[in-house]
């Protein structure tokens, strides 16, 4: 069910970026969009895992007209850099407070298109058995 939901919200991050614009094609296809016309969004992501879900959502948005190319990199600075550059009409991989960072540094003025999915996290301890032992402050 998670997954189908993270699929959920990244197709509907992609129509969002969609919308702002991108390239338009002539498709011989005649299939989506505009009549005859194919709209291209080039975005960068991370491997894993925002690569791996744009490639759900890759042959879910050719239905609709939308020809979705991934860049992938492996390095967390790349993708702001070739998307202030215009090589990527979208980038997929960062958290808001990396963003906020980002745009303080460098001046980019990037927005967050809105919420995707949710990295799952764990949590070990020998000493605590539950976060509910957990004292404040603790490290």
């Amino acid at each position: 069910m998670k997954k189908w939901l993270g699929l959920f919200l990244t197709l509907l991050l992609v129509f969002a970026l969609a919308a702002c614009g991108t390239k338009t094609e002539e498709n011989n296809s005649g299939a989506g969009g505009e009549e005859g016309k194919t709209t291209k969004l080039v975005v960068g992501a991370s491997n894993v895992p925002h690569a791996e879900i744009l490639e759900e959502a890759k042959p879910l948005l050719e239905e609709k007209g939308i020809e979705l190319e991934i860049k992938k990199f492996q390095d967390y600075v790349l993708p702001n850099k070739a998307l202030q550059s215009k090589e990527l009409d979208a980038n997929y991989f960062q958290h808001i407070p990396y963003l906020n960072a980002q745009n303080e540094e460098f001046n980019y003025g990037f927005v967050n298109a809105g919420g995707i999915h949710i990295e799952p996290i764990g949590v070990y301890s020998k000493k605590y058995k539950s976060l509910d032992e957990l004292p404040d402050g603790a490290n």
